[in-house]
């Protein structure tokens, strides 16, 4: 009887000191859901310099570390070097020769002050260095056709100069519905996977006979997708869909999980409808032709926009997912900002994420601006006019709370 009464204690505190520790489990994972809730929303002040100049396409703006600014017009074929409250100067050597660019498009920070520069015209990456002369280079396609061929267009680059892009699955034509996050090592040329993405979905159509068969693949709207991006110090940040939420993948193999996020979904109206139907478009558009020195690969972005197409052609979700496309963007701090899919014609919303994958703050933009890149300590927002010509500003970073 002693030996029971002992034992019935034992079990008795054992289940006091379980639900102690359950209950600051709880209280823990209550916190962390009601920070998430609960992240205050700041704005951005007035622009502090703009470009003086419309242009025709802003596909990538990179802050050099003496503070002047690259900008990449596709359009107009030109890699700006601007000052911010002074002039501006266009690298002339543009051509096919190997220090020579075409069509420039992505820019983004290489270690030593270099950028890495995405020239479409040529199918290749190329190297700036800090003093705006043009080194090494890579193709942009990856592979051949026993290991299948893929396009390095990048997302991000670290600090080691790991180069950062998505590679599909099942090839350049395929609607799998997942993709592999992918470093390529300029210095060895080896390419490893860092995780894997959710992708919005696509419908294929085949007709014809074996003679003579045509493809179609269109996008599936509003369909739920994952977005990323990479911090410079190499850990990638993935905002899921599935279960809103911020995961940090490191190259360890390491995951970081912040808190699922609820959300009010937006619903898809007729104004909805319109918008994404205009977002059509900017995909890539390879050719192949022979110079006479041997065949020469190209690309160029598809214009936006759908021409002819109608909203009764596709079939419309009643709400929108909570992100859209190309969502994630990570600024010089290493917190992860994630756009949030509001109604058609309201200011762009982000989320703004910690170390932690906790989120502290909602920035809201300033109207008809998009985000397009970050400083030091300062944010590239664009409007575009009427007409379709791109106006870059610079604004300082608001003031944000929370750990980095």
């Amino acid at each position: 009887m002693m030996n029971t009464a002992r034992n019935v204690g034992v079990i008795r505190v054992g289940l006091v000191a379980a639900g102690l520790f359950l209950a600051v489990g709880l209280s823990l994972a209550l916190v962390r859901v009601a920070e998430a809730q609960e992240a205050p929303r700041v704005s951005f002040g007035r622009a502090g310099a703009a470009f003086r100049d419309g242009l025709g396409s802003m596909r990538g703006v990179r802050e050099l570390e003496d503070g002047r600014v690259l900008l990449a017009d596709g359009f107009g074929a030109a890699v700006i070097a601007w000052t911010p409250g002074g002039g501006a100067d266009t690298l002339t050597n543009t051509g096919q020769g190997p220090e020579e660019y075409r069509t420039p498009d992505g820019l983004f920070p290489l270690p030593d002050g270099g950028t890495l520069l995405v020239d479409l015209g040529n199918a290749r990456l190329a190297r700036i260095e800090a003093d705006l002369s043009f080194g090494e280079t890579w193709p942009i396609a990856q592979g051949g056709p026993n290991a299948g061929m893929t396009m390095m267009i990048p997302v991000g680059t670290d600090r080691d100069g790991g180069i950062y892009f998505q590679r599909r699955l099942d090839g350049m034509g395929g609607t799998s519905d997942s993709a592999a996050v992918a470093r390529f090592d300029p210095a060895t040329g080896e390419v490893f996977e860092v995780g894997r993405v959710r992708l919005a979905q696509q419908t294929r159509e085949e007709s014809g006979d074996a003679d003579n068969r045509s493809v179609s693949i269109r996008p599936v709207p509003f369909s739920d997708q994952d977005s990323w991006s990479v911090a410079w110090d190499g850990r990638v940040a993935v905002a899921r869909a599935d279960g809103y939420r911020l995961e940090w993948l490191d190259s360890a193999g390491g995951v970081t999980r912040g808190p699922e996020i609820p959300y009010e979904p937006v619903p898809v109206r007729r104004a909805d409808q319109d918008e994404w139907l205009e977002g059509l478009g900017g995909g890539l558009r390879v050719e192949a032709t022979n110079d006479g020195s041997g065949m020469r690969m190209s690309m160029s972005r598809a214009p936006s926009g759908a021409g002819d197409a109608d909203p009764s052609d596709y079939e419309w979700p009643d709400v929108k997912p909570v992100i859209p496309a190309a969502a994630v963007a990570v600024d010089a701090d290493g917190r992860a900002w994630v756009r949030r899919h509001v109604r058609a014609g309201d200011a762009h919303l982000y989320d703004v994420f910690d170390a932690g994958g906790l989120r502290v703050a909602q920035v809201q933009l300033p109207e008809e601006r998009r985000l397009v890149a970050f400083g030091a300590e300062s944010a590239y927002l664009v409007r575009s006019d009427e007409l379709g010509f791109a106006w870059l500003e610079q604004y300082a970073l608001p003031a944000l709370p929370g750990p980095r």
